[in-house]
């Protein structure tokens, strides 16, 4: 843990400033209670031609949340950065989240998302795992996850959303439904 504790003083000393700051707060909102994730599924739904994507995005963030939130994050109880080191906390610039640290939440909903959109379109899901990667570098940018939390939460995540498509492909949906 104190290489991670190290790597964050190193981030918040040399890559912050006030124009990083306002973009990534904008990105790491946008994960918040899976804001985004749970958008561009509505949408995916609501079309004919990508609702079975958004059947299988929706599986992955239901399972991504229960697995994440519910199980893991519990069960480990890992200490978040800022309650480590009070050299952090003084340099939090975001509301402090209440939960367990490991895996980063957001960074998993992100790349279940991605993965599992990437599954049913290369072209759209290429595009949602860079916005899951810089939704990951966010956590680490104001330090409310340690690195091995973003790590945990891309693993997670890639095998949530690859393991949803699959089951959700073979299992339920009919071939009726049209894959984007």
């Amino acid at each position: 843990m104190s290489w991670e504790i190290d790597f964050l003083k190193y981030v918040i000393s040399n890559f912050h400033s006030d124009t990083m700051t306002l973009i990534m707060k904008l990105i790491t909102n946008l994960g918040n209670y899976g804001f985004i994730w749970i958008l561009i599924d509505l949408l995916l739904l609501i079309r004919r031609k990508t609702r079975k994507t958004g059947i299988i995005m929706a599986v992955s963030l239901i399972s991504v949340f229960v697995i994440v939130n519910v199980i893991i994050k519990p069960l480990i109880g890992r200490e978040r950065p800022f309650e480590v080191s009070s050299e952090i906390l003084n340099n939090i610039l975001i509301a402090l989240p209440a939960d367990g640290s490991f895996p980063s939440g957001h960074t998993a909903a992100a790349f279940a998302s991605a993965a599992a959109v990437f599954c049913c379109n290369r072209k759209y899901g290429g595009i949602l795992l860079t916005a899951a990667c810089i939704m990951g570098i966010s956590r680490v940018y104001f330090a409310v996850h340690f690195p091995t939390d973003v790590i945990g939460g891309l693993c997670i995540g890639v095998i949530v959303g690859v393991l949803s498509y699959k089951f959700t492909s073979y299992k339920f949906l009919s071939k009726n439904i049209k894959n984007s």
